[in-house]
């Protein structure tokens, strides 16, 4: 019988958003012994939106991110409890947010290379959307309606932030950015997709050599997708060449002119692409079976294949499919 799932990184920060959604409200309401007004609520939602926007994107460690929501929702607990006024609270709420947001900003441009991978356009579109999402937060925060602003104002803006809020749910519950449309979101996804497939990517000079050349790489993507040659270690180019009935200075330049990759990255793309699929189905495979198991000679190969081709590493991946498991 399967064990008893744990509670998500995912479940965890959504549920401290919550939490910040009802403590500043709640506070608020014991301090005056009737309903609480709109002034709180606002903020308590801004707070909550704020915890929302902690979420890790694809590439951000998951455990961090807790930490800052757990930080962020101390932080508002300790303003609602020692009676600071609602705008003080979000405030501090906002700002731990913002330090989350500079700390990622600035360990993603201490690693450039990533930015410049396929992979690297739509995570560079999480990181743009959650910027504006935090942005509205932010003016939110600047136009907070004070004491003196009319009832129907405040209750207003306390409507306008909860529409806000749902769509941060919505945003955080789905994977959406809702940033781009929908088919746009679809389109990047499938462009990685293609660039991860590994297919053509440079003009050669001659059409009659092109043409030949699409012809041998078509089966070369054939053999490496139907026959997993590559789970062979000692696999090499002259294989490959009596596989596909060419010789091997011409597959070799047929490879780096259409795949833009020299053989070793060529086959070394396929096995992680290959290991990938083998976490995907077992998140608890030890990493050094599954280098193994698609063809590496060592798991240092392993390792630096994969960031390589992936932009994180081996164990990163790993943790990151088995909390996907556990959110679901």
């Amino acid at each position: 019988m399967k064990g008893k799932k744990k509670i998500s990184y995912f479940g965890c920060i959504c549920a401290l958003s919550v939490c910040c959604l009802l403590q500043i409200p709640a506070a608020a309401s014991l301090s005056s012994g009737g309903f609480a007004g709109p002034d709180s609520l606002s903020a308590g939602l801004l707070c909550a939106g704020a915890v929302l926007l902690l979420l890790p994107l694809s590439e951000e460690p998951a455990a961090e991110s807790l930490r800052f929501a757990l930080v962020a929702t101390a932080v508002c607990a300790a303003a609602a409890a020692a009676g600071l006024p609602a705008r003080v609270g979000a405030f501090m709420v906002l700002a731990v947010q913002a330090a989350y947001l500079s700390r990622r900003s600035r360990e993603r441009y201490a690693h450039l290379w990533p930015l410049f991978k396929p992979f690297g356009v739509w995570r560079m579109t999480e990181v743009e959307a959650r910027a504006c999402w935090s942005m509205v937060l932010y003016l939110l925060l600047a136009a907070f309606p004070g004491g003196q602003a009319p009832l129907a104002a405040r209750w207003g803006f306390a409507a306008g932030g909860l529409i806000l809020y749902v769509l941060l749910w919505v945003r955080a519950g789905t994977g959406r950015t809702l940033y781009l449309g929908r088919r746009k979101e679809q389109e990047i996804k499938e462009l990685i997709k293609g660039s991860l497939r590994m297919g053509p990517t440079l003009p050669v000079t001659s059409a009659d050599d092109s043409g030949r050349m699409r012809k041998l790489y078509d089966r070369v993507v054939d053999v490496m997708e139907k026959k997993h040659p590559f789970l062979d270690e000692e696999f090499t180019l002259d294989d490959l060449a009596r596989t596909v009935f060419s010789n091997r200075a011409y597959l070799s330049k047929t490879i780096n002119i259409l795949s833009g990759r020299n053989f070793s990255q060529f086959v070394n793309g396929y096995r992680v692409r290959y290991s990938m699929d083998l976490l995907r189905r077992d998140p608890s495979l030890r990493l050094i079976d599954v280098a193994m198991m698609s063809g590496f000679h060592t798991t240092v190969t392993f390792n630096m294949a994969f960031k390589l081709n992936m932009g994180e590493t081996p164990s990163q991946f790993q943790e990151r499919v088995r909390l996907e498991r556990l959110s679901r």
